[in-house]
């Protein structure tokens, strides 16, 4: 490829990256505040920030564009943005927008100060029933919405999970880095997750030979009885010494409830998880059965209250706030694309 093809192709990516933000700015010191950071991930940082103008903190997802250089990459960021400009929900986490240079990428997101569901998990060793199922609804709620807009998360665990404040019980759903969209005509391929969480149909994907087995929400739905499995123990139901050996006790689904952890937890709970850590996912418990089920009965019922309240206390909001001061900062987003393409290649963190 000679020079000029390739300053062609990163003007090309460039152009990509301005067609997704809502601003373009010289350096995000123009913007924003940069604090502490929050977090790493496999191409990105996540610090603390605050907006000059509004005074107000945020969470900023901060990618380096040479990392976009790479095709999958750049289509990975391209999906995960696309998707949180369309989800808006109680137990999700908001996206505010998206701030380019020329160096790095920005997704401004808001700030939740609870901190994440797994050290809530390391401080108590395990949730007594009732808080677990309150907390368990509360996530399916989040999972339920993405599910009916056909929208597979792929990595759900408790480091995904923060609490919207050290006070609060209340839950958000983040990182949708490895969040795709299925449809019948075209389910999902490749090897995305987290290890102990990850369903035996995306393992199929391990050996990279593009000879797995395409899956589809189910995947979640493994994923959430992990979870559960994980909140009423404290401990994972895989666990393998070595990598291999973790993998290959998921693929069989092999586990077991030890007395120790688990004397004092219902049978109506087991049950649930035992529908959910199926191998196959045509016999697997769907989305509609695990709501359904009877040890989840009163916890969805109140966490559906608590959606509908949220979301009209912020149409209230919405109705009440005082006009938007107009931004002089130059928006160049291009009208965005219904379609959302689906991360095709992903690799296990």
């Amino acid at each position: 490829m000679s020079l000029d093809d390739v300053n062609v192709e990163l003007q090309g990516r460039r152009a990509r990256l301005k067609a997704l933000a809502d601003a373009d700015v010289t350096n995000i010191s123009e913007v924003y505040c940069m604090g502490e950071e929050l977090g790493r991930g496999r191409f990105s940082v996540v610090r603390q920030a605050t907006h000059l103008k509004e005074n107000m903190g945020y969470a900023v997802k901060e990618v380096e564009n040479e990392s976009l250089d790479d095709e999958e990459n750049l289509e990975a960021l391209e999906t995960e943005i696309k998707i949180l400009r369309k989800l808006r929900h109680p137990h999700i986490v908001n996206l505010k927008e998206v701030v380019t240079t020329d160096a790095y990428t920005y997704i401004i997101m808001e700030l939740l100060s609870g901190g994440e569901l797994f050290h809530r998990i390391i401080e108590k060793g395990c949730f007594p029933e009732p808080e677990a199922q309150n907390l368990f609804a509360q996530i399916l709620m989040s999972m339920e919405y993405l599910h009916g807009m056909n929208i597979v998360h792929r990595d759900v665990k408790p480091e995904n999970i923060l609490y919207c404040s050290a006070g609060s019980n209340d839950i958000k759903l983040i990182d949708f880095g490895y969040a795709g969209i299925w449809s019948a005509e075209k389910p999902l391929t490749g090897l995305c997750g987290t290890p102990d969480y990850v369903a035996p149909e995306v393992l199929t994907w391990y050996d990279e030979d593009d000879t797995g087995t395409p899956y589809g929400k189910g995947s979640d739905m493994w994923s959430m009885g992990v979870l559960l499995y994980v909140i009423l123990s404290g401990c994972s139901p895989f666990n393998g010494e070595e990598e291999e050996q973790l993998l290959k006790l998921v693929a069989e689904a092999k586990y077991e409830f030890y007395e120790k952890e688990w004397e004092h937890v219902s049978a109506e709970a087991k049950e649930l998880i035992t529908k959910l850590l199926v191998v196959d996912p045509a016999q697997r418990y769907t989305m509609e059965q695990t709501l359904a089920h009877p040890w989840l009965a009163e916890a969805v019922a109140k966490a559906r209250a608590g959606v509908v309240l949220a979301k009209s206390q912020e149409a209230s909001n919405k109705q009440n706030a005082p006009p938007a001061p107009v931004d002089q900062t130059p928006a160049v987003r291009e009208n965005e694309k219904e379609s959302v393409a689906s991360c095709t290649s992903c690799s296990i963190l």
